[in-house]
C-alpha cells in the first residue's frame, strides 16, 4: 500500500499541478533541509496553498475548510490559550460534547494533536485549514487580548510605586543612566507590546508623541490615525531611548533628527521591518515608526487592484528594454509597493537590477539595493552615477527629489536602461508638467518616459457589516454612474459598523490608479507644450481610465464606498 507521501505525489502529478522535475527539486530540498514536503512545495512556490489543501484533503479523505467563510464562535476559540494556537498554528472551530474540531495546516501532526488533547481533556478531530487563513483568524480573534495586554502593562507601570522608572525626569541624564533605563524589564515589555500590537492592528505607522503633561501613542490604520493611549510623561524618555537602542541610534543625541530601522519576529515566524524617524520638538523627541510588514505588503502586480486593461498596458510597458516608468501620488499611496511589484514581475536571473532607495523598505532576493546616506555624501545623484558603471539593465530610484537626479534618470532611460521611480505629484498627467518645470525638455521627456502611474489607497468596506443601499437619482446623474452600468436602479455598498472594524465600517485598503501611456498622440501634444488638462483629455481618449473612474468602478463592485471615492479623488472634466 502506498504511503501518504507517495499518494500526495501521485495526485499532484495526476492533476498536472506540478512537473516531475519540480517535484524532484522539492524532494531534494526535503532531503537537504528536512521538514514536510507540503510546506517545502508551498515555500518554493511550486504549488499554491489552495491546490495543496485540496490535494491533502483528497489524500486524507477529508475536505479542506474555508475559514474565511466560516463564522467561528469566539467562546470556542478561547478554549485554547493564545500562546498554544500561535505556537502550533491551529484554530478551534467547533465543540460538540467532548469532541473538539481543530483546523490544522498539517492534520497528520500527531504530536500537536496529543498535546492539545492532554491540555483540554477533549478528543480532537483534525480538519485541513490553509495556513494563511489560520494565521488571519488567530490575529482577528486574539487581537482584543493583545490590546488588553497593552493596557495591563501600562496599568502595572502606573501602579508600581517603587518603580524608579516612573518619576519626573528633570535636567539632563548621562548616557549610562539612560542605558540603564532602557534595560528595565517593564520598559522592554511595554515597548515590545506597543510595537507588536501595531502589527496585529495592521497599522502602517506608529506615532509616539510627547504632549505637555503626557505621552500619546497613536496608530495609523487604513490611512486614518487612531489614538491608542495617553500615559505618564515620565515614560517618554525610557520608551524613546529603548527604540533608539534597538534601532542602533545615538541615545544621548536629543537635539538633531535621526533615522534608523530595526527588525522583529512575530508569531508564525513572520518578519516585520520598522523604519524609525526621531524628530526633536519643543516638548521632547517625537518618534514615528513606519511598519513594513513583508507578508502584508502584496509585492505582486496581479494583486495591486489594477483594472484589466490598465494592467495589460502596464505589463507591456514593463517588458520594454528601455525607458522610464513613474509612479506618482502623496506619501502612503502605495508608490513603493507598485515599483517593487513591477520589479518582481520583470525579474529574472538574466537581468541585472539595481535600486537606490532612502531607505531600502523591502529587501528583495537577487536585487542589488543601495541605501543612500546624504550625511556621508551618498545621495541619489552620486549613487546613480556609480550604478551606471555597474552595467545595470533595470534601475529603480526610490524617489526623484531634485533636478540633478531627474536629469541622470532621463539620460539613463535614453541610453538603454529601464528606469523605475516615483514623484510626489497628484496626478499622472500633472507629472508631465512637473518634469518640464524641473527642466526636462519636452522632446527628451517624450523619448524617455514610457508610462506614468497615478495612484491612491481607499479604505475597503468591512465584509462583516457590509450592507446595500439605493443611490439617489440626483447623485447618479451628477456622478455619471448611469454611464457605467445598465441597471435602472443603482445599488452601492457601505459598512454599518461592527466590532471587527471598530465601528468604522472599513477594514483594509484597496488601490485605485490611472496609467498614462505616452503614446504617439500624447507625445505630440507634450511636444507642443500642452497643459495638464489637455494631456488628460488626450490620454482619456487614448484609453486612460482616471482615478475617479476606477474608484467609482470599485464602489459599484462593493470594494469601497462612494464617500471614500469622493474624499480621495477629484472630478473629471466632460469629454
Amino acid at each position: 500500500m502506498a504511503s501518504f507521501k507517495e499518494r500526495l505525489q501521485d495526485i499532484l502529478l495526476r492533476d498536472s499541478l506540478i512537473k516531475e522535475e519540480d517535484l524532484e527539486k522539492a524532494l531534494q530540498a526535503q532531503k537537504d533541509t528536512g521538514g514536510e514536503l507540503s510546506k517545502i512545495l508551498v515555500k518554493l512556490k511550486l504549488v499554491s496553498e489552495d491546490d495543496l489543501a485540496r490535494v491533502l484533503g483528497e489524500g486524507l479523505g477529508m475536505p479542506p475548510i474555508d475559514i474565511s467563510r466560516f463564522k467561528v464562535d469566539p467562546d470556542i476559540v478561547k478554549i485554547l490559550p493564545e500562546e498554544i494556537v500561535i505556537k502550533y498554528q491551529v484554530l478551534p472551530i467547533s465543540k460538540i460534547g467532548n469532541i473538539l474540531t481543530l483546523a490544522m495546516a498539517d492534520p497528520l501532526n500527531i504530536f500537536v494533536i496529543d498535546n492539545i488533547k492532554a491540555l483540554t481533556g477533549l478528543n480532537i478531530t483534525p480538519i485541513i485549514g490553509r495556513p494563511t487563513q489560520i494565521q488571519s483568524a488567530i490575529e482577528k480573534h486574539y487581537a482584543t487580548d493583545s490590546e488588553q495586554v497593552l493596557q495591563d502593562i501600562i496599568k502595572d507601570i502606573r501602579d508600581a510605586e517603587d518603580l524608579e522608572l516612573v518619576r519626573e525626569i528633570e535636567g539632563d541624564m548621562d548616557r549610562a543612566t539612560i542605558e540603564d533605563l532602557t534595560q528595565e524589564a517593564p520598559m522592554i515589555k511595554l515597548t515590545d507590546t506597543i510595537i507588536h500590537q501595531a502589527v496585529i492592528a495592521k497599522a502602517s505607522d506608529v506615532f509616539i508623541e510627547p504632549l505637555e503633561k503626557s505621552l500619546r501613542i497613536r496608530y495609523r490604520v487604513d490611512g486614518v490615525i487612531r489614538e491608542i493611549d495617553q500615559m505618564s510623561k515620565a515614560l517618554h524618555l525610557p520608551i524613546i531611548s529603548r527604540i533608539k537602542v534597538i534601532s542602533s541610534l545615538d541615545i544621548s543625541e536629543r537635539r538633531l533628527p535621526q533615522d534608523g530601522r530595526f527588525k522583529t519576529i512575530m508569531s508564525g515566524n513572520k518578519e516585520v521591518d520598522f523604519r524609525v524617524n526621531v524628530l526633536p520638538t519643543i516638548l521632547g523627541e517625537k518618534v514615528v515608526l513606519r511598519v513594513l510588514d513583508k507578508s502584508a505588503g502584496m509585492v505582486d502586480i496581479e494583486k495591486l487592484g489594477f483594472e484589466e486593461a490598465s494592467m495589460r498596458r502596464l505589463k507591456e510597458c514593463a517588458k520594454r528594454p528601455h525607458g522610464m516608468i513613474l509612479s506618482c501620488g502623496p506619501t502612503g499611496s502605495g508608490k513603493t509597493t507598485t515599483l517593487y511589484s513591477i520589479l518582481k514581475y520583470v525579474d529574472s536571473p538574466e537581468i541585472n537590477i539595481v535600486t537606490v532607495e532612502d531607505p531600502v523598505e523591502y529587501q528583495m532576493k537577487g536585487m542589488n539595493q543601495v541605501n543612500v546616506k546624504p550625511s556621508f555624501g551618498l545621495t541619489f545623484a552620486t549613487a546613480l552615477r556609480s550604478i551606471l558603471r555597474q552595467d545595470p539593465d533595470i534601475i529603480m530610484i526610490g524617489e526623484i527629489r531634485d533636478t540633478e537626479t531627474l536629469d541622470i534618470a532621463v539620460k539613463a532611460a535614453l541610453t538603454g536602461h529601464l528606469v523605475l521611480s516615483s514623484l510626489h505629484t497628484t496626478t499622472a498627467c500633472g507629472s508631465v508638467v512637473r518634469m518640464m518645470n524641473m527642466g526636462v525638455e519636452p522632446y527628451l521627456l517624450c523619448s524617455s518616459v514610457v508610462a506614468i502611474i497615478g495612484q491612491r489607497l481607499l479604505r475597503r468596506i468591512c465584509k462583516s457589516c457590509k450592507e446595500e443601499y439605493v443611490v439617489p437619482e440626483e447623485l447618479v446623474e451628477r456622478l455619471g454612474l448611469h454611464r457605467m452600468t445598465q441597471e435602472k436602479e443603482i445599488k452601492l455598498f457601505r459598512g454599518a459598523g461592527c466590532a471587527k472594524c471598530l465601528k468604522s465600517g472599513y477594514i483594509g485598503r484597496v488601490g485605485i490608479s490611472e496609467i498614462l501611456v505616452l503614446s504617439p498622440v500624447v507625445q505630440e501634444h507634450v511636444l507642443h507644450g500642452a497643459g495638464e488638462l489637455k494631456i488628460k483629455e488626450v490620454g482619456r481618449r487614448d484609453g486612460m481610465k482616471t482615478m475617479r473612474e476606477d474608484g467609482l468602478a470599485k464602489a459599484l463592485t462593493g470594494l469601497t464606498t462612494l464617500e471614500e471615492v469622493l474624499r480621495v479623488t477629484v472630478p473629471d472634466e466632460e469629454l
